[in-house]
């Protein structure tokens, strides 16, 4: 694997605690139906700028109704990330909600990498399982 993909991962996940963030403060002052709307309008926004700046991405636009109508949830899979992201905010602190909403996107790869036919590795179900009793345990330390 090239370097400047793992540099590109490790910035997309400092973007995404930064993101989430943002988005937390955002609807404790918004309301949550208020912040997500502003997240998703602001979002829509970037995105078109994105299609009008990048030619290649002009000609994604020109096959929208030709795309699969799943491909469309992403939008509303999103909406339900935001506002389980920002539940679960509430709860707890900005590094436990990333260690358990990582070891949960580690849990839906390993199950979609199986049912797409790729191959297993119990050491990637010994990894997940080692994430998640660290944090139950970082949990019961903090909370003494």
């Amino acid at each position: 694997m090239e370097i400047f993909y793992i540099l590109l991962a490790l910035l997309l996940g400092c973007l995404n605690v930064i993101n989430r963030t943002v988005n937390f403060q955002a609807t404790k002052h918004l309301g949550n139906n208020s912040g997500c709307l502003m997240n998703y309008l602001i979002g829509s926004i970037a995105s078109l700028c994105v299609v009008l700046a990048y030619p290649e991405a002009k000609t994604g636009m020109t096959q929208l109704t030709q795309a699969p109508f799943w491909l469309y949830l992403g939008g509303v899979f999103g909406v339900i990330a935001f506002f389980l992201n920002i539940t679960s905010l509430n709860k707890m602190n900005l590094f436990q909600s990333a260690i358990i909403i990582l070891i949960g996107q580690l849990i839906a790869s390993f199950l979609l990498d199986l049912a797409f036919g790729y191959s297993f590795s119990f050491i990637k179900v010994i990894g997940i399982v080692i994430m998640t009793i660290g944090v139950i345990w970082d949990r019961k330390v903090s909370l003494t």
